[in-house]
């Protein structure tokens, strides 16, 4: 067990964690092939990374390792947050890779993001009471 210190308690109601439980989920297949696989996982990470600003792990919603899986040359490249698949798509669209894209409506409720240091808690609700 690892003991943090943080300085604020942080309440977000729209932040990248949240994607996960405030949009609908996506599902991201491709066909295709592409001579730079390495290119676009790049590509796909940057784009990841400005999404997420760094807080969601680059692997969350790919389906297997993305190197394995861009040189099969179709097939289920990621599932997740419709925002994330969408700038998954963009990439693969900019690399002339066909695609299609499994849209889900179901959303769920509203969330809060509790930000404590590095740390955080995902939840529906929180109250404080003052103690002292």
């Amino acid at each position: 067990m690892t003991l943090d210190f943080f300085d604020d308690i942080e309440l977000e109601t729209t932040h990248p964690l949240l994607l996960e439980y405030l949009e609908p989920t996506h599902e991201l297949y491709f066909k295709g092939k592409t001579n730079d696989v390495i290119k676009i996982i790049g590509e796909l990470l940057v784009e990841h990374q400005k999404v997420t600003d760094k807080w969601i792990d680059f692997q969350q919603y790919f389906n297997g390792d993305l190197a394995w899986v861009l040189n099969q040359e179709q097939g289920l490249l990621a599932k997740g947050p419709e925002s994330i698949i969408k700038a998954y798509e963009n990439i693969l669209k900019n690399n002339q890779l066909n695609l299609s894209v499994v849209k889900s409506d179901l959303k769920h409720d509203e969330a809060i993001v509790i930000i404590l240091g590095k740390s955080f808690i995902i939840c529906r609700d929180v109250e404080f009471k003052r103690i002292l």
